[in-house]
């Protein structure tokens, strides 16, 4: 998408403040926070980045000062923030449960239980990156989710109130903002994106935008869309986000089933207790292992066809070091499988006789 101008597509007046904003704040518990400039209120050494949020469009001289009070935060973390600011976006205060879910999740665990290390970390430092959100188009007074849904569900836990961006998105300008902030973080695993462009994709999205929600090229996206499809469904959300396993890996376990009928085999792995009881990506690597176990047993086991007198193939016998299977085909003689098996006694003793006739 090409850059746009944020203060004038959220239409703010001289204040810094988005006038829409103010008129929902009237009719809902959204507090704008208003910002001061750079030169007439610099950031100082140590200020908490709470009042360098507050600030709002208008710190852009105050960012490279700033930055120092962003120590110990993730690079991605910094750029995002340091590019809200440059953006020259309002900052706004919403009430947690006037926030609502974005309307396709891109995550496997529950958002609405935020990792206890983010909630002690707003916690001590207040919420560093604020989130975006657009009104919600349903509900009146309400905001639905671009990004930012466990800083949402820590402010609910807490208690307090959600630093966001609001604006004007439609469906496919959310998607995008959604996938590109949680791929810029780093934030989803290989699985998880895919299992999100597939989700985006039964939405009815095109393509193009699911490629530009995560960044990713035509070939890229189709393998994500491949792997997420060949693999059931239920077998992915058994492993989980496996945050360690890399596409090559996912790609491995796509050509075990696209090669092999290998659904019940896996979902009675799946299954067992002590399946459920190791890491996500232990869980792959569990799954993965026994399933190749079995695709090298089928690929080392011989069969032999054996065709009539009239040439038709009647039989087919697999060997293997556990089975020797034999398969008559009742398409071509439907007669025959009955035959032979009044006959294996017979055929037993005739057996018997031989060995001790050695």
């Amino acid at each position: 998408m090409a850059k746009r101008n944020y203060a004038a597509i959220l239409g703010e007046d001289d204040t810094g403040i988005n006038p829409q904003v103010e008129q929902q704040a009237a009719q809902s518990d959204v507090v704008p926070i208003r910002a001061e400039s750079a030169e007439t209120a610099p950031v100082k050494p140590g200020a908490s980045w709470s009042s360098v949020l507050a600030r709002g469009s208008n710190a852009v001289g105050a960012v490279g000062s700033a930055l120092e009070n962003m120590r110990g935060q993730s690079s991605a973390e910094i750029a995002a923030l340091k590019s809200q600011l440059e953006a020259g976006e309002t900052i706004v205060e919403i009430e947690a449960d006037k926030i609502l879910a974005s309307f396709v999740s891109d995550r496997f665990e529950d958002s609405s239980q935020p990792p206890t290390e983010l909630i002690e970390q707003i916690k001590d430092r207040g919420q560093l990156v604020p989130i975006l959100v657009r009104p919600h188009p349903e509900r009146e007074g309400h905001y639905q989710i671009a990004y930012g849904h466990r800083r949402v569900a820590a402010a609910r836990k807490l208690g307090i109130k959600v630093r966001a961006i609001v604006r004007n998105l439609s469906n496919e300008e959310l998607v995008i903002a959604q996938g590109q902030e949680n791929n810029a973080r780093l934030d989803l695993s290989y699985i998880e994106k895919a299992l999100f462009a597939v989700k985006l994709e039964e939405a009815g999205f095109n393509r193009q935008v699911i490629g530009s929600s995560l960044a990713v090229s035509k070939t890229e996206l189709s393998g994500m869309i491949s792997v997420a499809t060949k693999i059931p469904r239920e077998i992915i959300l058994a492993i989980g986000a496996a945050p360690g396993i890399g596409r090559p890996r996912w790609h491995d376990l796509t050509e075990i089933f696209k090669l092999h009928k290998c659904f019940d085999k896996a979902s009675e792995i799946v299954a067992k207790p002590e399946f459920a009881q190791k890491s996500s990506d232990e869980r792959f690597l569990a799954l993965l292992a026994k399933l190749s176990k079995k695709e090298k047993a089928e690929a080392s086991q011989q069969q032999i066809f054996w065709n009539d007198p009239k040439g038709r193939r009647l039989a087919r016998i697999t060997d293997t070091d556990a089975r020797y299977t034999l398969q008559i085909d009742k398409t071509v003689d439907r007669q025959f499988g009955a035959f032979l098996f009044s006959k294996i006694e017979e055929l037993y003793r005739d057996y018997e006789a031989s060995l001790n006739a050695k």
